[in-house]
C-alpha cells in the first residue's frame, strides 16, 4: 500500500522542522546508468524515521548497522507507481544505503519521495558527507568500478575505512599509546595494495608479445569469448595495438594485442613494433606468446629486450601456444613456460586466466581495511612509511585526511 500523496505545504513544514536541528541528507552515491544496481545514500538525525516511511521491510525485526534487508519501498508523491524491491543496509544508527535499479526513474523516485519527507537532497557526494576528501575520492571511484567486487572494495572505502584508521591512528598518537613506528609499519602495508586500488577505476593491463605468427590474436580472442583481433597465417598481420576489455575472477582486465617482433621489418611493420615496446614497458603483466616450432623461435633484440623484463620490476610470463600441434603430450621444454595452451581447442586456458589475475588475488586484502585508491592517497602513505619523527607522522596523518598540504 502506497503512502498518501505529500503536498507542498506539509513539504515546507517538515524543512522547517528538520532546520532546528542537523539537516537529513540524501544522494545517489553511485553513477546513474552505469549498472543493474544503484546506491542511494541517507544520513542524519531523522534518516530512520524518513526511511521508514518509504520502505517496509519483509521481517518486522530492529534495523541494525551491518545487516542488509530486503524489502519494497512503497513510499511515493504519485500513488499509481507500484512499490519496488528494495535492499536496505544501515551503516550506522543515523546513516542508511538503500540499494535500487540502476535505471534514472528508480534512483530519483527513491530521491524524490525522501525530498518530500524534508531530506536534503544533495548535488554531490562531497556535499552530503561534509568531510575529508578520502569520503569524495572514493565516490569518484565507485562511480567508475565496473564489477562487483571493485565496487564492494570501493564501498568499504567510501564507508570510511582509510578516514577511521587515519582518525584513530592519531588519536593514538597523541596519547601515546603507540609508536610512530607502528603506524608506519601500519601504512606499509595498505601500500602493498596499491594495485588494487588503481584497478578498482582502471584495467588491470596484460599485454601480449612474442614473435610473429605464434597466435597471439587468437589467443586474445579464445580470453574474451569473441574474435576482437584478425588472425591469419602470415606474418605482420597485426600492425597496430588492439584492446579488449574482460572481466576475470571479478577484476576488470584490459587485453592488448600487439604487432609480431622480429628484426628487419619495413617501415609500417617497425612502427607497429615500436607501439609493443612501449605497451610491453607500461603493461602490468606481459604474456611473452611463443609456439614450440624451432623454426620460429628467434632471439634477435627485441624479443631477448622482452624476456630480459622479467628480471626486472615487471610481471612477465612466458606462455607456450599451439600445444595441440605437439605430437608429444608433454616434455621437458614444456617445463621452461609459466602455461602451455592451445587457443584452437582451448586446453590450459584456465590456468592461463587464473595466472592473469594471480598478482591482485595474492594482496592480502580483509574486508573493511584501508585500501589506497588514488595516487594522493598512496603518495601521502609512502611519505608516511619514510617519515622521521613523531611529529611529522600526525601532520601527514592530518594531511591525508584533510587534504591540506603539509
Amino acid at each position: 500500500m502506497s503512502l498518501p500523496n505529500s503536498q507542498d505545504k506539509s513539504k515546507h513544514k517538515l524543512r522547517q522542522i528538520s532546520g532546528l536541528e542537523d539537516p537529513t541528507l540524501g544522494v545517489a552515491l553511485t553513477g546513474r546508468g552505469r549498472g543493474a544496481v544503484a546506491v542511494v545514500g541517507l544520513r542524519g538525525p531523522r534518516a530512520s524515521s524518513c526511511l521508514l516511511q518509504n520502505f517496509r521491510p519483509a521481517t518486522d525485526s530492529e534495523l541494525r548497522s551491518g545487516q542488509v534487508r530486503y524489502g519494497q519501498w512503497v513510499g511515493g508523491a504519485n500513488q499509481s507507481l507500484a512499490a519496488e524491491s528494495v535492499v536496505v543496509s544501515p551503516t550506522s544508527e543515523q546513516s542508511f544505503e538503500v540499494h535500487c535499479h540502476g535505471g534514472p526513474a528508480a534512483i530519483a523516485r527513491i530521491l524524490n519521495d525522501l525530498e518530500a519527507c524534508g531530506v536534503r537532497i544533495c548535488e554531490s557526494s562531497s556535499e552530503y558527507f561534509e568531510q575529508s576528501p578520502l569520503i569524495a575520492e572514493a565516490t569518484e571511484v565507485l562511480k567508475r568500478c565496473s564489477t562487483a567486487r571493485t565496487a564492494a572494495i570501493a564501498l568499504e572505502q567510501l564507508r570510511g575505512a582509510m578516514l577511521h584508521w587515519a582518525k584513530v591512528a592519531m588519536r593514538r598518537l597523541n596519547d601515546d599509546s603507540v609508536s610512530a613506528t607502528e603506524i608506519q609499519k601500519e601504512a606499509g602495508g595498505f601500500i602493498c595494495k596499491t594495485l588494487i586500488g588503481r584497478v578498482l577505476s582502471e584495467p588491470y593491463r596484460v599485454v601480449l608479445c612474442g614473435p610473429p605468427n605464434v597466435g597471439k590474436s587468437s589467443l586474445l580472442n579464445r580470453i574474451v569469448g569473441y574474435d576482437r583481433s584478425i588472425t591469419f597465417d602470415h606474418a605482420g598481420t597485426t600492425r597496430d595495438v588492439l584492446r579488449a576489455t574482460t572481466v576475470i575472477d571479478g577484476w576488470p582486465v584490459e587485453l592488448i594485442d600487439t604487432a609480431g617482433i622480429r628484426d628487419q621489418v619495413g617501415a609500417i611493420e617497425q612502427q607497429g613494433i615500436e607501439q609493443a615496446m612501449h605497451a610491453a614497458e607500461n603493461a602490468d603483466l606481459v604474456l611473452m606468446v611463443e609456439e614450440q616450432d624451432p623454426a620460429k623461435q628467434v632471439d634477435d633484440e627485441p624479443i631477448s629486450y622482452l624476456r630480459s623484463l622479467q628480471f626486472s620490476d615487471r610481471n612477465l610470463c612466458r606462455v607456450l601456444n599451439k600445444i595441440d600441434q605437439s605430437t608429444k603430450t608433454r616434455s621437458d621444454a614444456f617445463d621452461s613456460y609459466d602455461f602451455c595452451v592451445s587457443a584452437v581447442t582451448g586446453q590450459g586456458i584456465d590456468a592461463l586466466l587464473s595466472g592473469l589475475v594471480a598478482p591482485l588475488n595474492q594482496i592480502q586484502h580483509d574486508a573493511g581495511s584501508p585500501v589506497p585508491i588514488t595516487r594522493r592517497q598512496s603518495r601521502v602513505l609512502k611519505q608516511i612509511e619514510g617519515s622521521e619523527n613523531h611529529a611529522d607522522v600526525l601532520k601527514l596523518l592530518n594531511q591525508i585526511i584533510t587534504g591540506t598540504m603539509v
